[in-house]
């Protein structure tokens, strides 16, 4: 056995005991980060399990895609809205470039959950975020609106994301819903797709990071 490999899967180890034990609540959060603890997503009539991650609390913004790539292709300029005519290829090299990457669907729809009991309504929507009928049909700064019970802002409208996952027809998965879409696609678990070369006025995306992966920082201490 490579050292290597043997230190790599000994730490994963370590920490996913240490979730086990203390819960993910008391992990320390990376800057900007949220974490989402277990749970489960339903698809098909089927319950998927979503293992504990972090996730980004707000939609990349035109100036920290830029301040990475040096490039702001955003039709709706504004230093702190939600960057947007980035392909899939682009969102996934500014994810890793940053340590981090782009989630699964699973994973985002995990993180989009709304608390039991709360039922789905165009008021909701209209607390959690920018839709067809309050966006004036442009995106705005991100991290105006309620934040959802991960403590999560814009995870409803403003621009959809890109995934890591694949759809079934092909392309790439986004999630979301955004500024130019009516409330009913605002659902979490609302889903459509789009190959991944396209750029769009109304995509954008955030990251996400596995817990056993080590962060920038995280692991300096």
């Amino acid at each position: 056995m490579k050292v290597g490999f043997f230190r790599c899967c000994y730490g994963a180890m370590l920490i996913l005991l240490w979730i086990a034990v203390v819960g993910a609540e008391e992990l320390p959060i990376p800057e900007g980060m949220a974490i989402i603890p277990e749970g489960n997503v339903e698809w098909s009539g089927k319950n998927i399990n979503v293992s504990p991650f972090y996730m980004d609390r707000y939609e990349t913004t035109q100036q920290t895609y830029e301040k990475i790539t040096g490039k702001n292709p955003s039709f709706f300029k504004g230093s702190t809205q939600p960057v947007e005519k980035v392909n899939w290829f682009e969102a996934e090299k500014y994810c890793q470039s940053t340590g981090k990457r782009l989630p699964t669907e699973w994973e985002w729809e995990r993180a989009a959950q709304l608390r039991d009991k709360v039922i789905f309504s165009k008021d909701l929507v209209v607390d959690l975020g920018w839709f067809k009928g309050n966006s004036e049909m442009k995106t705005h700064p991100v991290g105006q609106k309620k934040q959802n019970p991960f403590g999560l802002y814009d995870m409803t409208g403003n621009v959809w994301e890109w995934t890591s996952s694949d759809h079934e027809k092909g392309g790439k998965v986004m999630r979301g819903g955004s500024w130019r879409n009516s409330d009913n696609s605002m659902r979490p678990s609302k889903r459509i797709m789009s190959l991944p070369l396209y750029r769009n006025h109304y995509v954008g995306f955030r990251c996400a990071v596995s817990m056993t992966h080590k962060l920038k920082g995280l692991d300096e201490n």
